[in-house]
C-alpha cells in the first residue's frame, strides 16, 4: 500500500518537470520566430539592382552585396561616415547650441534613433523567379554604380564574381500591366529621351507571366520615345540607349542604360572571359590595317613598275610592228607578182 501511495506524487514530479520543459522550449522558440526576420518581396515603387545567376543564388547574392559595397563605399564613401557639418555664419547659432544642455542632446538622439528606421544601403528581396536575384537599395541612380563595376570589369579583365552573370540597375518597378507601364516609363523617359535624340532599342523579357503581351508593350513604349522627340530612332545592333523591360510574374522592371552593346549586355562573364577574343581582335584589325597600308604602298610600286614596263613594250613594239604592215604589203603583192612568171614557164614547157 505504501507504494500505490507513493506513485502519484511520482507522476505528479514529472508531470511539473516535463512541463518546465516544454515551457522553455515554446519560450525559445517564441523568441527565435520574434528576432527571426520576415522574408521581404520584390514590390512596386522599388529600386536597385537585378542579378542573374546559373543556381546558387546565396553565393551570387553574397558576391553582389560585396561587389556593389566595395565600388559604392569608393564613389559615395561609407555607410558610417557622416559629411562633414557647416559652420554657421553668425555666432547667435552657435551660442544657443552651447546654452543647451547635453542631457537634453543624447534624450533627443535617443528618441530619434527610437523612433526612424535603421535603413540599409543595400537589401536583398525574393523576386519569386530561379536563378534571379533581386537588391534593392537607397541610392537615386543605381546605373551609375552598375556602370562603375561593369566599366572597370571591361578595363582590367578581371573576374571578380564567380556566380554573378549579368548585373543590371533597375530605375523603376511598376504593376505588370500596360496602364502602369507607361506611367512609370513616361516620367523615366523624360530623363532620356526629351532633350536630345538618341538612337535606342528595347529589350523585352518575361518569366512567369503569360498576360502581358511582348508587341504592344514594346510598340506603346517606341511610339512614347518617338513622341518624346522626333529625331529619337530605333537602332538594334548599336543604340545608344537600351530600354530594358524586364517581367517578372506580376512586377514589370523597367530602366535605360547606355553601352549596352558595348559591356557585352551587362554580362560580367562574357565581359571577364572575352579578353584573348578582344585581343585578337584588336590584333586582326591592326594587321588588316598595316596589310592595306603595305598593299597600297606595294600597289603603288606595282602600279608604277607595270606602267614603265608597258611603257617600255610600247617603245619595243612600236619598232618591231611598224615593219609589219609594210613586209604584209610586200608579202600580199609577191604572189601576185610571181604568179604570172610561173604561168608562163608552165606554158613555154608544154
Amino acid at each position: 500500500m505504501a507504494t500505490d501511495a507513493k506513485r502519484p506524487r511520482m507522476d505528479a514530479t514529472k508531470q511539473q518537470h516535463n512541463k518546465g520543459k516544454t515551457d522553455k522550449r515554446n519560450y525559445y522558440a517564441k523568441a527565435a520566430d520574434y528576432h527571426r526576420k520576415k522574408p521581404a518581396y520584390l514590390e512596386a515603387g522599388q529600386r536597385g539592382f537585378l542579378v542573374t545567376c546559373n543556381m546558387r543564388e546565396r553565393d551570387c547574392t553574397r558576391d553582389a552585396f560585396r561587389l556593389l559595397n566595395e565600388y559604392a563605399d569608393d564613389l559615395y564613401g561609407k555607410v558610417g561616415e557622416s559629411p562633414p557639418k557647416e559652420q554657421p555664419a553668425e555666432g547667435g547659432a552657435a551660442e544657443e547650441d552651447e546654452e543647451e544642455d547635453i542631457s537634453v542632446q543624447v534624450q533627443k538622439q535617443a528618441e530619434a534613433a527610437k523612433s526612424e528606421k535603421k535603413k540599409f544601403r543595400f537589401e536583398s528581396v525574393d523576386t519569386g523567379a530561379k536563378n534571379v536575384c533581386f537588391i534593392t537599395t537607397v541610392l537615386e541612380d543605381p546605373t551609375e554604380l552598375a556602370l562603375k563595376i561593369l566599366r572597370d570589369a571591361a578595363e582590367t579583365k578581371k573576374q571578380k564574381s564567380r556566380y554573378i552573370l549579368r548585373l543590371m540597375p533597375i530605375e523603376v518597378v511598376t504593376k505588370a500591366n500596360l496602364k502602369d507601364i507607361m506611367d512609370g516609363a513616361g516620367k523615366l523617359f523624360d530623363r532620356y529621351f526629351l532633350k536630345e535624340p538618341k538612337t535606342f532599342a528595347i529589350i523585352f523579357n518575361r518569366r512567369f507571366n503569360n498576360g502581358l503581351d511582348r508587341e504592344s508593350t514594346i510598340n506603346a513604349l517606341a511610339e512614347m520615345i518617338s513622341a518624346k522627340n522626333r529625331g529619337n530612332k530605333a537602332n538594334l545592333k548599336h543604340p545608344e540607349l537600351a530600354v530594358i523591360v524586364e517581367v517578372i510574374k506580376g512586377l514589370t522592371l523597367i530602366s535605360v542604360v547606355p553601352e549596352f552593346s558595348e559591356l557585352r549586355k551587362y554580362n560580367l562573364m562574357e565581359i571577364c572571359t572575352r579578353k584573348d577574343e578582344d585581343a585578337k581582335s584588336q590584333e586582326s584589325i591592326g594587321a588588316e590595317k598595316t596589310e592595306e597600308q603595305n598593299g597600297k604602298e606595294s600597289g603603288e610600286t606595282v602600279a608604277a613598275e607595270v606602267e614603265e614596263e608597258k611603257d617600255a613594250a610600247k617603245d619595243e613594239e612600236g619598232s618591231q610592228k611598224e615593219p609589219e604592215p609594210a613586209a604584209l604589203a610586200e608579202d600580199v603583192k609577191k604572189p601576185d607578182d610571181e604568179a604570172v612568171p610561173k604561168e608562163e614557164e608552165a606554158k613555154s614547157e608544154q
